[in-house]
């Protein structure tokens, strides 16, 4: 996963080695990102990679096996005592740790320390064929049980009996959520992270659920109407449609410049932002926001979710890579009874 790349940077910035530290407390991605180590392995372990030399992991004796069985780096050794890492300059993913295990690693290790985590981040934004692949077949998973999500939704049933729908077709195929799925219908439609509730389903209801395929995520919304809905209704859930299918269309754009396009056309009502780069976390670069600085490019895989919330809310989200809808569920507004 791009090492060769990253041992580049390191030689760059005169940096002699990158320590990324992941235990129960602290899950750092990135760890996983070059390990290949699921992060349900629940691994407490070092990984070290120099700038000039092949990259080894070090773990407990009691995880010496269960590292060597996932980790696509080979060298896996006994983890004994920091103080035997010598060298000047370390680069840290300062993201990932705490003050009080940044103050614990500088009694062990008497070297200079530099924050890798933007480096890090960046180098994640583009991904590689793999992942590709894997990102693609965590979007189908994810498009398949939106569907069956759909279709069990009718105005007997209540938000929460749709998530644990949901979570259990999950739980079925020996997966986990990428995140808890959201279920909001009626008034809470307008609360875009709201915690499903033992409501009945009524008018707009919107649905977003995730998986974690082989540690890469999925993030799919949809926004279904249970009832009759109004005229005014239908042209807000269609100029939702219209812009994140604008929004989709374009490349080789600012993720800014798509995001202020969005906000003047749906205007205050629409208060989070246009989409999120997305792979092993699932929120990573690029943001499509104001402030983003990120420019939507070739092999960037990321979200478009536009949504309105006044008296109710509508969100429409899919995963994108090159113009291409990676989760394909019908996004037509669907009318329930």
């Amino acid at each position: 996963m791009k090492i060769k790349e990253f041992q580049n940077y390191l030689k760059e910035k005169n940096i002699d080695l990158a320590l990324f530290f992941n235990n129960e407390k602290i899950r750092d991605s990135s760890f996983c990102y070059f390990t290949q180590i699921p992060s349900s392995a629940d691994i407490n372990g070092i990984l070290v990679i120099p700038s000039s030399k092949a990259p080894h992991l070090l773990v407990s004796i009691l995880e010496l096996n269960i590292a060597k069985k996932y980790s696509i780096i080979k060298d896996v050794r006994e983890l004994k005592s920091l103080k035997e890492i010598k060298e000047k300059t370390i680069g840290l993913n300062y993201n990932c740790i705490t003050l009080t295990r940044l103050k614990n690693i500088k009694k062990e290790i008497k070297s200079k320390f530099i924050d890798i985590s933007e480096k890090v981040s960046e180098l994640r934004t583009l991904k590689t064929k793999n992942e590709i692949k894997l990102l693609k077949e965590s979007c189908l998973i994810a498009s398949s049980i939106m569907k069956k999500a759909i279709d069990f939704c009718n105005k007997d049933k209540t938000e929460i009996e749709v998530k644990y729908f949901i979570e259990n077709e999950i739980k079925k195929l020996n997966l986990e959520s990428s995140f808890t799925p959201i279920v909001a219908s009626n008034n809470n439609s307008k609360n875009s992270h709201h915690i499903s509730e033992n409501k009945k389903l009524k008018g707009f209801t919107i649905i977003d659920l995730g998986v974690n395929y082989k540690n890469y995520c999925s993030d799919i919304t949809r926004t279904i109407y249970i009832g009759s809905p109004s005229k005014k209704e239908i042209e807000d859930y269609n100029k939702v449609l219209k812009i994140q299918e604008e929004s989709i269309k374009c490349k080789e754009v600012k993720a800014s410049k798509l995001f202020l396009k969005a906000k003047k056309i749906l205007g205050k009502d629409f208060i989070h932002s246009l989409g999120h780069g997305i792979g092993i976390d699932i929120h990573e670069l690029p943001n499509l926001s104001e402030k983003s600085k990120e420019k939507i490019t070739s092999n960037m895989i990321y979200t478009v979710e536009p949504g309105i919330y006044n008296k109710y809310g509508i969100r429409i989200e899919d995963v994108i890579l090159n113009k291409e809808v990676l989760t394909k569920v019908n996004k037509e507004i669907v009318i329930s009874s």
